[in-house]
């Protein structure tokens, strides 16, 4: 299956030693309606009510199809001041979003994405 995710950093100690660490996952496919799921580490409610935020405004407003570039301008939205999302990449290795996600997030929690 064809899917397209980024990764989500929030940003630690910002003024001694500014450093971004992964906290989620964001992973789209390429199917009808809202293909869309977002997962991040244990601890990150305010990214966590972020997302929630902006999936229930894409139900508000009756979306139908997430366009091709939805992650992408996600990239922009969020303040570097708070974190960064990470480049859009594509993959066809899982089965389904919530593999993928689940498989990212296990690379964070081991280290494996820096």
């Amino acid at each position: 299956m064809k899917l397209r995710y980024m990764i989500e950093y929030v940003l630690h100690d910002r003024i001694r030693k500014p450093l971004y660490k992964p906290i989620g996952v964001w992973v789209q496919g390429f199917g009808t309606g809202i293909d869309l799921v977002v997962e991040f580490l244990p601890g990150n409610t305010e990214a966590r009510e972020e997302a929630d935020w902006i999936i229930n405004r894409l139900v508000e407003n009756d979306v139908r199809t997430l366009p091709e570039d939805f992650l992408a301008y996600l990239q922009s939205t969020l303040s570097p001041y708070r974190g960064m999302r990470g480049p859009v990449k594509e993959t066809e290795k899982y089965l389904s979003l919530s593999i993928c996600a689940t498989a990212i997030l296990d690379r964070i929690v081991s280290d494996r994405i820096p």
